[in-house]
């Protein structure tokens, strides 16, 4: 994008620095290498404002307070209080100016989340975020063109701030049980999430034609329906024409619809015109492709935190054979209010699948790090497991339940709870997702068409 001469904005919602509570001193060194790695790496890509996250939060505010003065970017919130003082302990937003647009961008938390953050840190509270975002908003509306939030709140409660709060342009989401990506408006708000491991870049494209105060945008989706539908239009006419020309036979019928025809396409053409000199805007989730080259002073600074980070852990010896459980015995261990049921559930409606899958080594996936060192076992079960981070969170093969071992149905459709009755199963199985797991320096040979055959996922029942 910067090689194509875009202006940027590059923004995060936060909750990027530690991923769970650092239960030892091990992890504890490990997260340190962690943090100075992802604040060296946004620094040399060029973000340029980052909220707060309550994970961000996990070592402490000093320790948070500290990590803010490595950074080149700005960290935000402005609902993350002192309890005694009542003051903000962050920037509570930033403004930001590109193409003579003025964007103010507003960080923002979950209330919710006071009981944890009583646990990490007993002096800070959070304000309620709708109030806070309407306070602010009041205040922030003449003097920008844009307001946008970088939100910890949840899907539920983004779309409650975009009813309550209808003066935002834009909902960046994180935090919540999120699966996948969401891309919805809500009171004509418009809210954006990606599936949050990292197999999608999201990207809000702004066309501004009309820099007339007050700036407003539309969705570009509205007018590339419109052009689509008058594309079929135009094409049908032609071969109509095209049709009558060769063959004097229903000449007639012909006629009337090629008129109807042009009478819609007068119709589309007009309501097109109501588009002209008008900005839009529109979303993208561009899969991460093995194309986009390694920047080599990230790259070093990546391979300097494996090596550091290898030596704080001694390698785990292999555990022995499992003891191989009956179908029966198997059903019997997944809990019925389970999100994830896992793909011997799968097997009575798609066996052929099932028998297929049990060949690959997406079913192996978990066994294969059974030799890693604890450290790695850790990192590698994200993606060597099935709901990771969704029902749990593991630190060792050993501790994963054996119905979610290995790479599941579920890890590529989405969790099966309630399917095929009201459950909602992900068909098709999209670039992005399989990125999440098969990136560049992990997955270098992959290709997209070549391993859907290999993983033998047919849709048969």
């Amino acid at each position: 994008m910067k090689k194509e001469g875009k202006k940027l904005l590059l923004l995060d919602t936060g909750n990027f620095l530690i991923r769970k509570p650092l239960q030892t001193e091990t992890k504890r060194r490990d997260a340190l290498l962690r943090v100075d790695l992802l604040i060296h790496s946004y620094n040399e890509m060029g973000y340029e404002v980052v909220n707060v996250g309550e994970k961000d939060l996990m070592m402490g505010l000093k320790f948070l307070s500290e990590i803010t003065q490595k950074a080149n970017f700005p960290f935000i919130s402005a609902n993350l209080i002192d309890k005694k003082t009542q003051t903000r302990i962050f920037a509570p937003y930033v403004t930001k100016e590109i193409a003579k647009i003025k964007i103010a961008i507003i960080g923002l938390m979950d209330d919710q989340l006071n009981t944890l953050l009583q646990e990490i840190e007993p002096g800070l509270t959070l304000l309620d975020p709708i109030t806070t975002s309407k306070e602010l908003t009041k205040r922030l509306r003449d003097s920008s063109d844009l307001i946008v939030v970088l939100s910890q709140l949840g899907e539920s409660k983004d779309r409650k701030l975009a009813r309550e709060n209808p003066q935002l342009d834009l909902i960046l989401g994180g935090g919540g049980d999120a699966l996948k990506a969401v891309m919805e408006r809500v009171n004509e708000v418009p809210i954006y999430r990606l599936e949050p491991r990292g197999g999608y870049l999201g990207c809000i494209d702004y066309s501004l034609v009309n820099t007339r105060k007050p700036i407003k945008f539309l969705v570009s989706s509205e007018r590339d329906d419109l052009e689509k539908r008058l594309e079929r239009l135009i094409t049908r006419s032609i071969q109509i024409k095209s049709e009558m020309a060769r063959s004097e036979k229903q000449k007639a019928m012909r006629v009337k619809e090629l008129k109807f025809l042009e009478s819609k396409q007068k119709e589309v053409e007009r309501t097109l015109l109501a588009f002209e000199n008008k900005n839009f805007y529109k979303h993208v989730a561009i899969p991460v492709q093995l194309s986009v080259e390694d920047d080599p002073k990230i790259m070093r600074e990546v391979e300097h935190y494996r090596a550091e980070s290898a030596k704080l852990y001694k390698p785990k010896v292999a555990s022995p054979p499992e003891k191989e459980l009956s179908e029966k015995e198997m059903l019997a261990q997944i809990p019925k209010d389970s999100l994830y049921v896992g793909a011997i559930t799968c097997k009575k409606c798609h066996e052929v699948n099932y028998r297929n899958w049990l060949k690959t080594k997406h079913a192996k996936a978990s066994q294969t790090i059974v030799a890693s060192p604890k450290y790695a076992q850790e990192e590698c079960l994200i993606c060597h497991s099935t709901g990771y981070g969704k029902i749990g969170e593991y630190a060792t093969v050993d501790e994963i339940p054996l119905f979610l071992k290995g790479v599941q149905c579920e890890s590529c459709h989405g969790p099966g709870r309630g399917h095929p009755k009201k459950g909602k199963i992900e068909r098709r199985v999209t670039l992005g997702v399989c990125r999440n797991c098969h990136t560049k320096d992990q997955s270098p040979t992959f290709n997209y068409t070549a391993y859907l055959e290999k993983i033998g996922c047919k849709i048969t029942k």
